[in-house]
């Protein structure tokens, strides 16, 4: 029987509670804003403000969240996300007046940024090399099991009387957990020996117990780090690219970034129940919707778990954006027909197919595609990126929505994803089943095989099942399944 390693599994348990707690700041606005907008008496431009301002700040909060971390540390910095979670929390449960409200959106902002960014990172840092790419897909994962959970939350609080200051209030309760729990776990080895603390760094690698030689990974981690310092070349380097290659490389990790974004899920996650609701459905039966498409959001983005390595990330991206626009289509018809039925198969089409491509593979392909010199600066820019463009989506959808019309709105969504399935076919490589060197030469770029050999995993990928199996019970779990080609 294999021997478990249960401080592996609850490193990646809080770390993922992080990104479920930034989820549930996305999706408990749904079922609130319909009550706080009637008891607050909010206008419609505050209505937009309120509900758009917490991804205009979480992209400020994605961008400085890697210097935090870099100097408080991985846990610090997480429990510094989950408490601006809680003062986020108590500031919009107890808000009586916009001004009031907005503190709390803001607050919570910086802390749902700056989680993003570390929650991943930590487990990345501190996971085995072969796990580490599924545990950081799982972050997103987590992330989406929060809007649902934020979904859920709402509609059970419908009937309550100030039913969403117990939906805003009920957010401190895992935040208090996690911030508490955070410090029965280790910090990074990756960042104690950014500090210079190679016994510390040693000490928790045992800890953590997920390499058998823990002497061996410290130095190369050390290694690793002296390779990525002089080859580093900061922002400058992101936004004054030396070569075409790399510049390649970045068109099609933001570009992706971009047009995740670009295509308006991100007003379709917060405004459901408005959408249902402007053709004829009540309230509540709008939350039980949102709450149905929310499922399917999740259900999909574990379906594409299974196939990223099968399919291909390109193909995916395909699929996901050729989803995308025929769902916008869809719901443009359903306006113009004025069918609430056709609205609800619109809306939980756009979130599966957002799911199925574009949602989780922000991370992955950015990961696989960033060139090693930037790959830190460039994950932050493009973290940063979906926030903003997400963030200026929702913070101008209503506007939008009554100057075009819905039929319209849609259309352009619509004309939006399929630009970029274009932008994919022309400019994103399929890189399933390459080695970072091998990614490289996809672009052109033969240096960069050299800078990223160390980076490599000289092992096969494990499929998303073994994943689970080697979490759990470690390398000796392996003869007990089946390899896959994932």
């Amino acid at each position: 029987m294999a021997e478990t390693r249960p401080l592996l599994v609850r490193l990646v348990l809080i770390s993922a509670a992080s990104s479920i707690l930034s989820g549930y700041d996305q999706g408990v606005i749904a079922g609130a804003i319909g009550r706080v907008k009637a008891d607050l008496h909010l206008t419609h431009v505050q209505e937009e403000l309120f509900v758009g301002v917490l991804n205009l700040v979480a992209a400020f909060g994605c961008l400085i969240a890697g210097a935090v971390a870099d100097t408080l540390g991985r846990r610090w910095t997480i429990c510094l996300a989950n408490w601006l979670f809680i003062v986020g929390s108590i500031f919009l449960s107890t808000a009586n007046s916009f001004g009031l409200l907005l503190v709390g959106r803001v607050v919570m902002g910086l802390g749902v940024g700056i989680a993003l960014v570390v929650a991943p990172v930590f487990t990345a840092e501190c996971a085995p090399t072969r796990l580490r790419g599924f545990l950081v897909t799982l972050s997103d994962f987590a992330t989406n099991l929060g809007i649902v959970g934020g979904y859920a939350v709402g509609l059970a609080f419908y009937h309550t009387n100030a039913g969403w200051r117990y939906m805003f209030a009920l957010g401190i309760v895992p935040s208090v957990c996690v911030a508490a729990f955070v410090w029965a776990l280790p910090d990074s080895p990756r960042w104690l020996v950014m500090c210079g603390e190679k016994d510390a760094a040693l000490a928790a690698v045992r800890r953590i117990g997920a390499v058998k030689d823990a002497e061996a990974e410290v130095e190369q981690i050390l290694r690793i780090q002296e390779e990525t310092l002089e080859g580093s070349a900061g922002w400058r380097g992101l936004f004054n690219p030396a070569d075409a290659p790399t510049r390649r490389m970045l068109v099609a990790g933001l570009g992706v970034a971009f047009f995740s974004q670009a295509c308006g899920t991100e007003a379709v996650v917060y405004y459901i129940p408005d959408i249902m609701t402007g053709l004829g459905l009540d309230e509540y039966h709008a939350l039980v919707a949102t709450l149905g498409a929310g499922g399917c959001k999740l259900l999909f983005l574990v379906i594409a778990a299974f196939l990223f390595d099968r399919v291909g990330r390109r193909s995916m991206l395909f699929v996901s954006g050729t989803g995308m626009a025929l769902s916008f289509v869809l719901l443009s018809t359903s306006h113009a027909l004025n069918s609430s039925a056709l609205t609800v198969i619109g809306v939980c089409a756009v979130m599966s197919s957002f799911s199925l491509g574009f949602s989780p593979l922000v991370y992955v392909i950015g990961t696989e595609v960033f060139p090693t010199r930037v790959r830190s600066v460039a994950m932050a820019f493009s973290l940063f990126l979906t926030r903003l463009i997400a963030g200026i989506i929702a913070s101008l959808f209503l506007s939008l929505q009554q100057a075009m019309g819905h039929v319209a709105l849609w259309a352009v969504f619509a004309t939006v994803a399929a630009i970029a399935v274009v932008f994919a076919y022309f400019c994103v490589p399929e890189t399933k089943g390459l080695s970072l060197e091998e990614v490289a030469s996809q672009f052109g770029d033969s240096s960069e095989k050299s800078r990223r050999s160390h980076a490599s995993s000289a092992t096969k990928p494990l499929s998303t099942w073994n994943c689970l199996c080697q979490l759990a019970y470690g390398d000796s779990a392996l003869p007990l399944v089946a390899d896959s080609k994932l």
